[in-house]
């Protein structure tokens, strides 16, 4: 049976990785309009949502900071601006959440990933703003690849790629009893508001059978799906010999890779699961097959007493006022039949394990990992086994040896929701139901809070979730906030056109209204994340056009800054920049000045299509000097203007469709 086809035309968005370095900086200001830079001071505001998936944000902190001195290299001066290191505070904010042992089908975490909002000022007066939405996620990359890959893991690997977070060999052999999660980051665009977990299961006899295990509806994007992915969770059969696992949509379209998994059901003498929270923020889990010794190491705190006149030897002067005791597990992880050289370097991960857990009758006890050594490489290594030591988190002072048993219920509690929304769909406008965004502890007899308070998200798998219910009031499709139209042309031009032609940038018409969000700015970043689908090589080769480019054209300069008969600017006083332009050794347009209203001049003959060098020479009629900036329209390309001389903007495309090619002159 076929496996669900992939689900095309996606665009992946990427999420800074805090367990790397995250390091913001505020340029410089120009240093031509602004030499004196001794009082300038630069702040940054970090803003982060009030709970964990509010759309309301607020200032978290504050850093404050000064610019790097220029450094001078080969000659040049650089300004660096100012540097903020941010992982250390946004991890802070992110925590993993451990995988709920008997879990089974879909549940989504909300803390292991965060948006937040930087703002940018310096002072006194020169800069205040705040940059787009960004996303954090409590994962990382090996050193080596994040010299490659930086923060733009998610948008280049995981668009091609589509892993689940876990960087485990695929075709995995498993218990049927094991305990297996996977974990996946729903960073696409258009969203899916429905996720599918499903299941290519194959028997001894060869036959396949292919099913839905598990649906998960209201998840937001950003947050990460955990998936419990063990054959027992997955209620497979004895006879199930292997199977496949994925993410699909509501329409069976795949959104993920398949991961394979082996079903060893031999008989082991020795057989431990260790779970360990991998660099993604995942949960993997490590099958062991060797032996295992435990071990304690106990410490006894005691006080001397005074002996009483006429006891015996059954008087003991010393009496024990505190018992500590260090237990801990070494375990072999048995030898590893397959991808030897694999396993041997993977187990690096969980050596840089934040969390290790041990499955046990009682549950998922914490261990701590004493081993700090591990030989991961070696030629030729044969046959391979790694010996662990481990710590427990807990200490004893009692002995006892009972079965397993649950605790004690105490007083009845249940979760009422405290705060609602509106559930969105994939295009961010409202279906016509609410939802509740957090889950507050009461106690079931009377509904009274539970002390101390407990609030938390409200999060489909939950077992607490409470699901979306219909609110007739509110019109499905409808919004507060539609996005506004993008008309604009892509980056990308037609390639492939003859000599003489040029290829055109496809227009891309996204029209208003055709995303929706609950606060400002939310629709019109679906929308830019929709055009983003568009603004690719192959969209531009297949709806571009090719134009005929070898009509000579005209060149103007629009002179914009208003400046009066003495050639002073209107607006401050200051002496206004007068503009030549030469091109190929030809004066093109000379002694432009600016008018009110702004008058374009255009040259008198026309210049042919090529990459060209445009040479402007700026004269003022007297000091203090207006700055301001050259632009050439369309090409994006300017330069800054702040005394006389000649000036160079370079290598500029003049193509026929540029009729005429326009240089603008504005205030800086």
């Amino acid at each position: 049976m076929n496996i669900d086809l992939l689900k095309e035309g996606l665009t992946w968005s990427d999420a800074d990785l805090v367990r790397n370095e995250i390091e913001h900086i505020i340029p410089a200001m120009d240093p031509e309009l602004y030499p004196d830079r001794a009082g300038m001071r630069y702040y940054l505001d970090l803003k982060m949502p009030e709970f964990p998936l509010s759309p309301v944000f607020e200032t978290m902190l504050t850093l404050e900071g000064r610019e790097k001195p220029p450094t001078s290299i080969g000659g040049a001066q650089v300004y660096e601006g100012c540097s903020f290191r941010l992982e250390e505070i946004l991890a802070g904010q992110l925590t993993i959440t451990l995988p709920e042992r008997g879990m089974v089908g879909l549940t989504a975490i909300a803390t292991l990933t965060a948006p937040y909002q930087i703002g940018e000022k310096i002072e006194p007066g020169l800069l205040d703003r705040t940059l787009p939405t960004r996303y954090a996620i409590r994962a990382g990359l090996a050193q080596r690849d994040f010299v490659g890959y930086q923060h733009s893991f998610f948008s280049r690997f995981q668009s091609e790629k589509r892993r689940f977070l876990t960087w485990q060999l695929d075709d995995k052999q498993v218990s049927p009893r094991q305990p297996e999660f996977l974990y996946f980051l729903l960073n696409m665009s258009p969203f899916s508001e429905v996720v599918s977990l499903r299941v290519r299961a194959t028997v001894k006899t060869g036959e396949q059978s292919i099913f839905t295990v598990s649906t998960i509806e209201g998840v937001r994007p950003y947050q990460v799906i955990c998936a419990a992915v063990g054959a027992t969770a997955l209620g497979l059969g004895d006879d199930v010999t292997n199977y496949e696992i994925w993410l699909s949509d509501g329409q069976n379209r795949r959104l993920t890779e398949i991961r394979a998994y082996k079903i060893d059901r031999r008989k082991h003498k020795f057989e431990r699961f260790v779970l360990f929270s991998n660099s993604l923020g995942g949960f993997d889990t490590l099958r062991v097959l060797g032996k295992a010794s435990q071990e304690t190491d106990v410490t006894k705190a005691t006080t001397r007493k005074e002996r009483p006149a006429g006891r015996g030897l059954d008087f003991s002067e010393l009496e024990v006022i505190g018992v500590t005791e260090n237990s801990g597990i070494q375990f072999s992880t048995g030898l590893f039949e397959r991808d030897i050289e694999y396993y041997s370097d993977y187990l690096r991960e969980l050596m840089v394990a934040e969390v290790v857990l041990l499955d046990t009758d009682y549950g998922f006890e914490a261990l701590n990992l004493i081993t700090s050594n591990l030989k991961y490489q070696q030629d030729r290594p044969g046959l391979v086994e790694q010996v662990f030591q481990f710590q427990r988190t807990y200490s004893d002072k009692n002995y006892s040896r009972m079965p397993a048993a649950a605790p004690i219920p105490a007083r009845a509690t249940k979760w009422v929701g405290v705060s609602s929304r509106a559930v969105l769909n994939e295009v961010g406008k409202r279906t016509g139901k609410l939802t509740w965004e957090r889950l507050q502890k009461v106690y079931a007899d009377d509904g009274s809070k539970v002390i101390p308070y407990a609030v938390k998200v409200n999060i489909p798998g939950d077992p607490d979730y409470i699901q979306p219910w219909r609110e007739l009031s509110i019109v499905p499709g409808s919004t507060p906030y539609p996005s506004k139209v993008i008309t604009r042309a892509i980056d990308f031009k037609k390639a492939g056109c003859g000599d003489g032609f040029l290829g055109t940038a496809p227009v891309v018409t996204i029209p208003a209204g055709s995303f929706g969000g609950e606060m400002p700015g939310d629709a019109d970043a679906l929308a830019e994340a929709k055009f983003k689908t568009y603004n690719t090589q192959e969209y531009a080769n297949q709806h571009g056009t090719c134009e005929i480019n070898n009509v000579p054209v005209h060149v103007a300069i629009f002179h914009k800054i208003p400046m009066n008969t003495d050639l002073k600017v209107v607006a401050t006083g200051k002496y206004g920049p007068v503009v030549d332009m030469r091109i190929d050794g030809s004066v093109m347009v000379v002694n432009t000045i600016g008018q009110d209203p702004p008058v374009p001049r255009q040259s008198d003959t026309t210049v042919v299509t090529g990459v060209k060098n445009l040479v402007f020479e700026v004269e003022y009629n007297n000091s203090p000097f207006q700055a301001c900036k050259l632009k050439a329209v369309g090409k994006n390309k300017e330069i800054t203007i702040s005394a006389p001389g000649f000036y160079i903007l370079e290598d500029v495309q003049i193509n026929s469709a540029d009729e005429p090619l326009t240089i603008e002159v504005v205030l800086a």
